[in-house]
């Protein structure tokens, strides 16, 4: 699954755009969520300050994966595709703000079996992270939407099976199902180990 395009996260979780290496990683880190995933939404409160940590300190090459798999547990709003359409155009048309908008819409999630979040709430949860209006206006452009939807068709593809996912990419590659028992540095320091 690491050969799916996602977006590559540098220093202080601005999307780097076209992949460019920031130092070279002892590790790579592929992270597929889907943001209305409550399973996710633990993941990244458990998780993100090791993550963005790592990160930081170039000690892993971070690609998260937004996806869509939970479309059928909207009401039929498609909320998981608008919101992966989202997280795509925040990283094209404003990169320095992905990963806080990629937090901010863990933080703001609507429950499963909702109609998830409107467009204009979508917005509104980008302007409060400093996004543009111009840029929140293009959430809904069929590119973001098309590349929502490739992406998930891609994992799909591969394997994937739910959300959230780790690939886990050192000497060896490994997926690592996260239970919510075991913080997912454990899991880094064991693959370093291997």
């Amino acid at each position: 699954m690491n050969s799916i395009a996602g977006i590559r996260v540098g220093p202080g979780g601005a999307a780097i755009l076209g992949g460019g290496q920031v130092a070279p990683p002892s590790a790579q880190v592929d992270i597929f969520v889907d943001y209305m995933c409550p399973y996710c939404r633990r993941f990244e409160r458990d998780n993100a300050a090791d993550i963005g940590r790592l990160v930081e300190d170039a000690a892993v090459a971070l690609i998260m994966h937004p996806v869509a798999i939970l479309d059928r547990l909207s009401g039929g709003t498609l909320y998981s595709t608008r919101a992966a359409a989202a997280a795509y155009a925040v990283a094209a048309g404003s990169p320095a703000h992905f990963m806080a908008f990629n937090t901010a819409l863990f933080a703001d999630q609507p429950p499963e079996g909702s109609h998830g979040l409107s467009q204009a709430q979508l917005e509104q949860v980008a302007k409060g992270q400093g996004i543009s209006q111009a840029v929140a206006h293009s959430f809904a452009d069929e590119r973001f939407l098309n590349q929502a939807t490739q992406a998930t068709s891609q994992a799909i593809e591969a394997g994937l099976q739910g959300t959230p996912t780790v690939l886990l990419t050192g000497r060896e590659r490994q997926t690592y199902q996260w239970d919510g028992q075991r913080p997912l540095t454990e899991a880094l320091a064991a693959l370093a180990a291997d």
